[in-house]
Order: structure tokens, then sequence, then C-alpha cells
């Protein structure tokens, strides 16, 4: 090799023993950036197959898609128990919730003491969940969840009452109707609708209806669910316990609306009246709740009523043997005591037959068949004993 050609090769080689540190670390950045390309390169091309499987960030079953999962009316309990068990349910939590403030308003007497001591910011805080004198407290909010609840059920019969073929003239937007009614009372804990609605009407009218003309949004009210609730519930087939939980919903809320009505500025009537509004709301989730039960018992034809109690067996068998006295092809040991009943083989008068004379007992059987009279086993059997017994005389 020419001394030329030695001094290019080993020209690089020698010259890399004199890089800087810079330069070095310059190319070694340079290397890195190179395989990331050549690697991004080899996922985007292999990503871009056919064969390519998606990447999973977890494993699941084939019956977690939305698809399967249970739809809101399935939730919705269609026997006795289920909905005993929820109403019952959701009136102890009520009760729970607002017990103890009414019981602190009504007798004066604190039940967690007066709050002092090692815990005293913790009965202070639990006190202040307990008040239901603000619509903040665990009673305020159970509240708005029973609203919740009812709007949804009621959103869940309109759904399936729109599908009703006798429903000729659309009654099935009743519930519709009856959902936006318990949206705005649930708003109206909150936000004051009252006031807004009162205060137009009697500077629309001159009018003003009650302290700051809240009068108007109580008789708003109570012709729009006056109006909307029959509307929507007599339609039913089943609507007793919807019109029961129902009558006590409007009952509540009316003596809740007195209260605010009389006593704005008595502790003990904003007291009573929260609580009673706080249980009509608890009573109209339970009232949808059973609308939404009635309407799914009807869709699958389940009866409305537990059948009658079943009869003895001995009266079932009278009754059974009467009719089948009364079938005319019927046996005569199936039929009333007005036929004779059927010969016993130990009898006497099996001797005696009450038919042509038999030659063997293949002969007595044709004619006891062209006769018309069925003959037992017995008296075939003894048939033909007597045939073989005139054969050997």
């Amino acid at each position: 090799m020419p001394a030329a050609d030695r001094v290019g090769s080993a020209g690089p080689a020698a010259s890399g023993r004199n890089l800087s540190p810079m330069s070095l670390a310059a190319s070694q950045r340079r290397d890195q950036r190179r395989r990331l390309v050549l690697s991004w390169n080899r996922s985007g091309s292999t990503s871009s197959s056919p064969a390519a499987e998606p990447r999973r960030l977890a494993d699941y079953a084939p019956d977690a898609l939305p698809e399967r999962q249970p739809s809101l009316a399935t939730l919705v309990p269609t026997g006795l128990g289920g909905l005993s068990l929820a109403a019952g349910g959701l009136v102890s939590l009520m009760a729970a919730a607002t017990g103890v403030g009414v019981w602190e308003a009504v007798t004066g007497t604190a039940l967690f003491g007066q709050g002092g001591g090692r815990f005293a910011l913790s009965i202070a805080a639990v006190r202040e969940c307990l008040d239901i004198r603000t619509f903040s407290s665990l009673g305020g909010w159970l509240a708005q969840l029973c609203l919740v609840i009812a709007t949804a059920a009621a959103l869940v019969v309109r759904l399936m009452r729109r599908h009703r073929r006798d429903d000729f003239r659309g009654r099935y937007r009743a519930w519709a109707s009856l959902a936006g009614l318990f949206v705005l009372t649930a708003c109206a804990a909150h936000v004051p609708l009252a006031r807004v609605v009162g205060g137009l009407l009697s500077d629309a009218t001159g009018l003003t209806l009650g302290p700051a003309g809240i009068g108007w949004w109580v008789v708003a009210a109570s012709v729009a669910y006056a109006v909307v609730c029959p509307w929507a519930v007599l339609p039913l087939h089943d609507r007793a316990a919807t019109a029961i939980w129902m009558t006590l919903a409007m009952a509540a809320w009316a003596v809740a609306a007195g209260c605010g009505w009389a006593g704005r500025e008595r502790e003990l009537w904003l007291v009573v009246g929260n609580a009673s509004w706080m249980g009509g709301a608890a009573c109209a989730a339970i009232a949808m709740l059973a609308a939404a039960r009635s309407v799914i018992r009807e869709v699958r034809s389940l009866p409305t009523r537990q059948p009658a109690k079943k009869q003895s067996t001995a009266a079932a068998a009278a009754q059974a043997a009467g009719q089948s006295a009364k079938k005319p092809g019927a046996p005569s040991h199936q039929r009333g005591g007005a036929e004779e009943a059927p010969m016993r083989p130990d009898r006497e008068d099996v001797d005696q037959p009450q038919f042509t004379a038999y030659v063997d007992g293949s002969e007595a059987e044709d004619d006891g068949e062209e006769a018309g009279r069925h003959l037992s086993k017995a008296e075939r059997k003894r048939l033909r004993k007597l045939a073989r017994m005139n054969r050997a005389a």
C-alpha cells in the first residue's frame, strides 16, 4: 500500500485522539438522534402494516362493552319487595337527615351537647351537616338526589309509554312535563325562582300575593302539578301506589309553602317548612318508582295482583268430578251416582253376563266390543276362564 494511503487511512484515527471533549459529546448526540430516527421509522412502518394489532391499555372481557351494560329502565325494582325496600330506604335516610334538626328546633335541646370539650370542632361540623335551616345540609342534598331519581324515573316512563299502540292522544308527553316540573322544583331550592316569578307577576299585574309576591309562585306551581299529575297518572293500569305517594308529596310541599308564607321570620316555621319540602321530594321519588314499576309490568304483561288462594283438595276434587259428569263421553266410573258403578270381579253376577252367548275368550271380547260397553280387565279374565271351563265340560 502506498504511503499516502496509509497516512490517509490512519489520519482519522490519529486525529480522533486529538478531538476535544465538546466535539465528542456532539458526535454522541448525533448518534443518539440517528438511532431514535431509525427506531421511529421502524415503529411507523410496523404500525402501518395491516397485520399490526392496536395497543390495548387493559384487558377487558366482552361483557364490559357499553352496549352490554344494563339500561336505566332495568334498574327499576319491579317486585313488591324491591319497591318496598327502596321506599323504606329513602324514607329512613330522609328521616335520619331531618330528624335531628326538627327535634332540636321543637324541643330546644341539643342532641350532641353544647359542642365543648376535646371534640368541639367535630361536633360543630356534624351539627352543620344536619342543620336543615339551609338547603346546603345533608337533608337538602338527599332531597336533590330524590328529585333527580324522580326525574329519571319519569323520563323512563315516558320512553316506554310512547310505544303504547292505543295511545292516540299522546298522553306519554305528560311524563316529560312532569320531569320538567321536578327539575324546576329542584332548582327552586337553590335558585330564587319564587322571588323572580313573584316579582315579575306582581309588577305585571300590580297585585302582590303574599310576602314579596311568593303567592304567585305557589299558585303557578299548584296549577301546574294539578294539571300534569292527573294527566300522567290516571291512564296507568295500576295507579293506586303512584297516586298515594304523589298526593303525600303535594301535601308536604303545600305545608312547606304555607310555612314559608306565614312564618318567614320564625325559626320553627322555617325548620318545619324545609323538613316538609325534603320529605315531599322523597315521596315524589317513591311515586315515580311506583309508576315505572307499573308501566314495566304492563309492558311485560305481568299480573298486577296476586292470584287468589288455592282451594282445598276436597273442593277441587269435587269440582273436577262435577265437570267430568257433565261430559257425554266420560266413563261410568268417572260419572256421578246416577249411573251404576262398574262390576267387580268378586261379585256373583259376573257369572251371568248381560249379553249373548260366548264361544271363547276372543269371541267374548268381540261381542263385548260390539255391545258398546267397556269391559274391565277383570271381566275379560273372568270370561276367558268361563270359556275354558265350558270347553273342558
